[in-house]
């Protein structure tokens, strides 16, 4: 038998939620948004946000915030991250990623020992220019509208961190590496700076965020199986409460 509705209170705490690739933050959020007022009798202004957006092409931890939990969504938004990305050589885009226009080209392929020799200046703090294709504002415009307006977009770098970088796997056509990150932090302009210091371009082609402040890959419930439990009205399962939240 599924379980029977909550009562009509306001849910209070966290869904860890993995996103696969294709949805957007958003779109995400607005379903369970749906979910809670038409099935599990939440009142009709619940709160919820999430902390953190992941372009659609990114998959990985998306924390979400119901009730009370969207007070403490600025914290996360604040905190580290961590990602493993993939780094093809050869090939540059206008948006960094699988999604854009071929922009440049290169023959060179560097070797596993030319990337190790490069990482100690991308690890630290360091100075990274946004990619044009981002959510950042240009005199009140988003970056990526004014780029897909044909506008040449040029954003001021800004210091980031890059705590962590190590390379998990390599072959002579592309790298998997992972990276524990500042807020502000790029990939897709990590991935892009790293090719051009190894003499040549890439772009990303995939990318996951695996921790995510206190959240890790293990707290997370797929997309598809919170979607299902709130269908019957279950927004408890799945649910981390706000009080002792998990260690890091």
């Amino acid at each position: 038998m599924p379980p029977l509705p909550q009562p009509a209170t306001t849910v209070h705490g966290f869904y860890v939620v993995y996103k696969p690739v294709g949805p957007t933050s958003a779109g995400v959020t607005n379903r369970l948004k749906w979910l809670l007022k038409n099935h599990c009798s939440q009142p009709k202004g619940v709160k919820i946000g999430h902390g953190g957006t992941l372009d659609p092409l990114a998959d990985g931890l998306l924390p979400i915030g119901i009730g009370k939990g969207t007070k403490h969504l600025q914290a996360l938004l604040e905190g580290v991250k961590t990602y493993t990305f993939t780094l093809n050589f050869g090939t540059q885009t206008s948006t960094d990623d699988t999604e854009g226009e071929v922009v440049a080209t290169s023959s060179k392929r560097p070797t596993e020992a030319e990337l190790l020799a490069i990482m100690p200046q991308f690890t630290g703090s360091i100075s990274q220019q946004p990619p044009a294709f981002s959510a950042l504002k240009v005199d009140g415009q988003r970056a990526y509208k004014l780029a897909r307006e044909g506008a040449d977009v040029q954003l001021a770098a800004r210091p980031v961190t890059i705590s962590k970088l190590k390379v998990l796997e390599f072959s002579s056509e592309k790298a998997l590496l992972e990276a524990e990150v500042s807020k502000g932090t790029y990939i897709r302009a990590l991935a892009r700076d790293i090719a051009l210091a190894l003499g040549t371009v890439g772009h990303v082609t995939t990318l996951t965020r695996i921790q995510h402040g206190p959240f890790s890959a293990g707290q997370a419930v797929t997309y598809e199986m919170l979607d299902k439990a709130l269908q019957t009205g279950d927004t408890h399962t799945y649910l981390l409460p706000l009080d002792g939240p998990p260690a890091k």
